[in-house]
């Protein structure tokens, strides 16, 4: 009777702690992520745009990992670059266009030839994990499309929306490596969490 009594209450804590063990694995899984990646996207340009392009990417990792969402936002940004030039392209191909326009459109075009450039020297400085250096690279993205959005006389351009979302995307990145970079300058003080970015 002993023996039966003990083999239970054994078989009850085993039944026990494998359910909250299972639960503890839950509670790492999505919602961390999910967590993990609305505080990270919650500093940024645009929360809202980072949170829905970089979470179908993230979600089903084992772990959340910084570099992980910077690589997915900057694949993002690159995309949407590249719809933005081809516009550029298609616009200066119109024929009747005023000198002014096509003046515009040329500038555009070099400055969003020069984002291309500097946003293939910050990604591979981050492939090497050297955030600082992708900042460095990355932040002319921003003064590029400046340059081209300024060339436009006010209210003018062809290209506001496609431009604003090569703005918003390349702020987000800007500030997820500034998130990076912060986070890896505690770790070095010890002030910082010990797990991987």
């Amino acid at each position: 009777m002993a023996f039966a009594f003990t083999f239970t209450k054994t078989l009850i804590l085993f039944v026990s702690l494998s359910s909250l063990l299972l639960q503890t694995h839950a509670a790492r899984g999505p919602r961390t992520v999910q967590a993990r990646l609305y505080s990270l996207c919650k500093p940024t340009t645009n929360v809202g745009l980072c949170y829905r392009t970089i979470l179908p990417e993230v979600l089903g990792l084992p772990r959340f990992n910084y570099y992980k969402a910077l690589e997915v936002e900057m694949l993002v940004t690159q995309k949407q670059v590249e719809k933005t030039s081809k516009l550029i392209s298609v616009l200066l191909a119109r024929p009747g266009n005023s000198k002014d326009l096509g003046d515009s459109l040329q500038i555009c075009k070099e400055q969003y030839g020069n984002i291309m450039d500097s946003m293939a020297e910050a990604k591979s400085q981050v492939a090497q994990r050297n955030v600082i250096e992708a900042r460095f690279k990355f932040s002319s993205v921003v003064s590029y499309y400046e340059s081209c959005n300024d060339s436009f006389t006010k209210g003018t351009s062809p290209i506001v929306e496609e431009a604003q979302g090569v703005y918003d995307l390349a702020g987000n990145c800007l500030d997820i490596m500034k998130a990076i970079q912060d986070r890896e300058s505690r770790r070095r003080r010890g002030t910082g969490p010990v797990t991987s970015p």
